[in-house]
């Protein structure tokens, strides 16, 4: 009996891992909007629990000898804009991720070992996809520390904003071996 090669049919596996779709551009704006309603919830609870949101009055006179006010109003347009640019800078952080991972994936002494079939196959492949989520999240952290300010945070509020947001949304479908996904 011969095998006839014309009539075969080879099926390969489309299956990718997840932190690629930050690389498929029709993707891009759901995953902006998935994001930018994480962080809308996230900071909106954050800034409830301390109290933050506040109601500027607004006077037809002031007093002479009364102090002025300079806090600036805290409600749901200023954090939807402050969400807004944080979904874009996370969007931005975690492209970056992929893109030092793929780095990774194609430098001569890492590419025998790297595997996101199965991340934490050996050492070297799970401590680097480790590395780049600790990498991405230190972004996000510093980030919003900084911009805290924007919020009118003092600075323990603004590192425990960073530190929130950081952790809750790092990169961590990084660590989704590709293998589940079969």
């Amino acid at each position: 009996m011969t095998k006839d090669v014309k009539n075969q049919t080879v099926l390969y596996s489309l299956i990718f891992p997840l932190w690629i779709t930050h690389f498929m551009p029709r993707l891009i704006p759901q995953i902006l909007i998935i994001k930018f309603i994480i962080n809308t919830l996230i900071v909106n609870l954050y800034l409830k629990k301390h109290k933050k949101f506040n109601r500027l009055k607004i006077y037809c006179f002031r007093a002479f000898g009364s102090e002025k006010t300079t806090q600036p109003e805290i409600n749901r347009g200023v954090v939807f804009g402050y969400s807004l640019k944080a979904a874009v800078f996370g969007y931005f952080a975690n492209f970056l991720g992929g893109v030092v991972m793929v780095g990774f994936l194609e430098m001569a002494p890492f590419d025998k070992y790297m595997d996101t079939y199965l991340v934490w196959s050996n050492f070297v492949s799970g401590f680097v996809h480790i590395l780049i989520v600790l990498l991405v999240g230190i972004l996000i952290y510093l980030y919003h520390r900084k911009m805290a300010r924007s919020l009118n945070l003092d600075s323990a509020e603004a590192h425990g904003l960073g530190l929130i947001m950081a952790i809750l949304t790092a990169p961590w479908f990084f660590f989704i071996p590709t293998a589940w996904l079969c």
